[in-house]
């Protein structure tokens, strides 16, 4: 004993020496390793496999480096017999496997990959199950869900099921198409449901998957679908659509209603229960914005901090703007200083425009908006440069109809969309304006609100947590004024202003944020880029934009690029 511990007193360890030192070593060390597996020399262990019938050799000592089961194997009396018969893996795959024990690498194919991953939890070869997973989900077209899903089903592997899962609230849209989708269990729909980085365009993608999971077999999934229901964000839905597809459902009444009054009674929220009242933040969205003048798509990159341009767009005309499923609509504007009626649709996809129905008449200078998949082009100028009270809407069945008009006649205008109502703010009628308007498709009525503090032309405007932020525009002698609406006291209260004077920033609402983007000021355009401070009333300047610009700005899914 003492002369053991001598010897181990005086052993120089790995982390004593040099790295280059140990990096030459380790290279000698594994280069003799590979010599003695391929000269089969000093083999100490025999494995015996029966499908089919073969004798693989081995060094004991690198299977127990190798393996957590092949230590505790040829620490068993099982593994001191020289010997050991296999007889759950086939000689191929086990083959491969002792190989990676010396090498760390081995193939995986469409072919192979159940055979490896099961043998590979079995002899506790994590590196491998990481690869063999990692390939399913690479090649999950060719591999097939039903495959997949009967793997995981038989293996009971963690990892698999993580990474499944991951791929499920990734590609939940084609997902729900499958047939595999019809036999979830609800409680495995419920958690996805839950999820608020659901990769989805609008919640009806949510509803539609419940819907068609329900019917599928609706008699044994009735008392699980009210509880199903509830995981949806169900104040995004018009209440017409609620009471027509939410509340007729078996069970389903009660969620329903909270939700319509939810949205139609602001002053009963306290006493509603839903389980979910806001938006999915949908955090991994991408943030666009297009530059009027260029026509350039950038896409902002929230890690680094870094705008990248996407796309160009070729542009013959100054145009309203709006994001709408895959395809960005553009709509009247002015070519020649002159106001156009024309419509067009550029899909993402293709990357081609597309002519859609003409408005009824000509409109530039307005503002655009869309409500429960309805356009709205509300004022601006027209044909004879005249300042516009009508408002027309867009229907894909129906094209352009007129509706009720403004109270007031309005060019340079903001618009936003609140609670199912449009909110028409400020801008010009002769005069820079302070009033605001909103109307109720619903109703087809117009009713006035509280003015603002300080009249806003051509200004930035955002909903952001519920409330309005108007930011910048012409505001008199100061072109950076913010104010914030709150709709249920029908009040404007101002708070910090911009860092710099601008007209017409682009304003939105993203990663539960309110940024404001380029802008413009007497003939020179901006390509600051601003982020709203809630709790210190704030504004923070972040990366600039790579151009100049009047900009649009758009929440768009991942997918769509």
């Amino acid at each position: 004993m003492a002369m053991a511990l001598a010897a181990c007193s005086t052993r120089q360890r790995l982390s004593e020496m040099s790295p280059d030192g140990a990096i030459r070593f380790m290279e000698k060390l594994l280069f003799q390793i590979y010599e003695h597996f391929d000269e089969q020399d000093l083999i100490d262990v025999t494995f015996k496999l029966s499908n089919p019938t073969s004798l693989i050799t081995a060094h004991r000592l690198i299977l127990s480096a190798a393996s957590p089961y092949f230590k505790q194997l040829f620490k068993s009396e099982e593994g001191i017999c020289p010997l050991i018969e296999i007889t759950d893996i086939d000689s191929d795959t086990f083959e491969r496997l002792i190989t990676f024990c010396y090498t760390g690498k081995t193939l995986v194919t469409i072919e192979n990959l159940d055979r490896l991953l099961k043998a590979a939890l079995i002899l506790q070869l994590e590196e491998v199950v990481v690869n063999c997973v990692d390939f399913l989900i690479d090649h999950i077209t060719d591999y097939t869900l039903a495959r997949a899903y009967a793997l995981e089903s038989e293996t009971q592997c963690e990892l698999l099921s993580a990474k499944i899962f991951e791929y499920e609230i990734e590609n939940f849209i084609n997902v729900i198409q499958s047939p595999e989708f019809l036999n979830f269990d609800g409680n495995k729909l419920q958690t996805i449901l839950e999820r608020d980085d659901l990769n989805i365009t609008s919640e009806r993608d949510a509803f539609d998957a419940i819907k068609r999971w329900y019917e599928h077999d609706a008699s044994s999934r009735k008392q699980k679908l009210p509880d199903l229901m509830s995981y949806l964000r169900l104040t995004q839905f018009n209440t017409n659509f609620v009471m027509e597809n939410i509340h007729p459902l078996p069970g389903c009444q009660f969620t329903a209603l909270e939700a319509v009054s939810w949205v139609n009674v602001p002053s009963t929220r306290k006493n509603i229960s839903l389980r979910f009242t806001r938006p999915r933040p949908r955090i991994d969205d991408a943030f666009l914005t297009f530059n009027l003048q260029s026509g350039t798509i950038f896409q902002y990159n929230k890690t680094d901090d870094l705008w990248q341009k996407w796309v160009d767009i070729k542009m013959d005309i100054s145009e309203e703007v709006i994001l709408m499923d895959d395809n960005l609509i553009f709509i009247g504007g002015s070519r020649n200083n002159k106001a156009i009626d024309e419509v067009r649709c550029w899909n993402f996809k293709t990357k081609l425009f597309q002519r859609l129905h003409s408005m009824n008449q000509p409109r530039h200078l307005h503002s655009v908006v869309e409500v429960n998949r309805k356009i709205y082009a509300v004022g601006g100028k027209g044909a004879n440069d005249e300042i516009l009270q009508s408002v027309e809407m867009y229907t894909a069945s129906d094209g352009w109809k007129s509706i009720n008009s403004m109270s007031t006649p309005r060019c340079w205008v903001a618009a936003v969309v609140l609670n199912e109502k449009i909110y028409v703010i400020g801008g010009h009628d002769g005069n820079n304006l302070k009033s605001v308007e909103c109307y109720d498709p619903t109703t087809n009525i117009w009713t006035q609100c509280a003015d603002m503090n300080e009249i806003h032309s051509n200004t930035g405007a955002s909903v952001h947590n519920g409330q309005i932020f108007v930011v910048g525009g012409f505001c008199g002698k100061n072109s950076s004024t913010v104010e914030r609406y709150d709709p249920q006291r029908n009040e404007w209260t101002k708070i910090c202003s911009l860092n710099i004077e601008c007209q017409k920033p682009g304003c939105i609402s993203i990663y539960n944020q309110l940024w404001a983007v380029g802008g413009s000021q007497i003939k020179c355009t901006f390509n600051c880029v601003s982020l709203y401070d809630e709790q210190n009333d704030k504004w923070i300047d972040k990366k600039p934009i790579p151009k100049d610009g009047l900009y649009y700005c758009f929440t768009a899914p991942k997918c769509l690029l």
